[in-house]
């Protein structure tokens, strides 16, 4: 069936868009994750690892790092790789961290969801990282 609108040149403007606005949700649960850091040191902490202050400091730099790598379009795959991992992290840990600045499982799939997409698709226009 042939596309009713067909703007197929502008396919890696979706990539583009996905990735500003992964970025800046990203960048959001960041600071808002600094805002709210005494708060999340005691809930972020397993009985196997109960180093609460390094793992709300590591979530924090983490999920910094990958949104100006997403922002910027710099080494995209691997913030997209970076991504997935955190998601699916938070996805089998999101029961033990309830707070209200820690997003909802849906919310960490849907990221999942774009990271994989991002991995395998490439930066897309206006970026660093040059097409293959």
């Amino acid at each position: 069936m042939l596309n009713l609108f067909p703007i197929q040149f502008l396919s890696l403007f979706a990539y583009f868009i996905l990735r500003i606005i992964t970025g800046f949700i990203l960048l959001s649960l960041s600071k808002k994750h600094f805002i709210y850091r005494q708060e999340l040191i005691s809930i972020i902490k397993l009985p196997v690892f109960p180093f609460g202050k390094f793992s709300t400091f590591l979530l924090i730099i983490t999920e910094f790092i990958i949104s100006c790598s997403l922002v910027l379009g710099v080494y995209t795959q691997i913030g997209a790789l970076l991504l997935v991992i955190l998601s699916l992290k938070m996805l089998v840990f999101n029961k033990y961290f309830k707070h209200h600045t820690i997003p909802s499982k849906t919310t960490y799939l849907l990221l999942a969801a774009i990271g994989i997409s991002l991995f395998i698709t490439g930066a897309g226009v206006f970026a660093f990282d040059l097409p293959i």
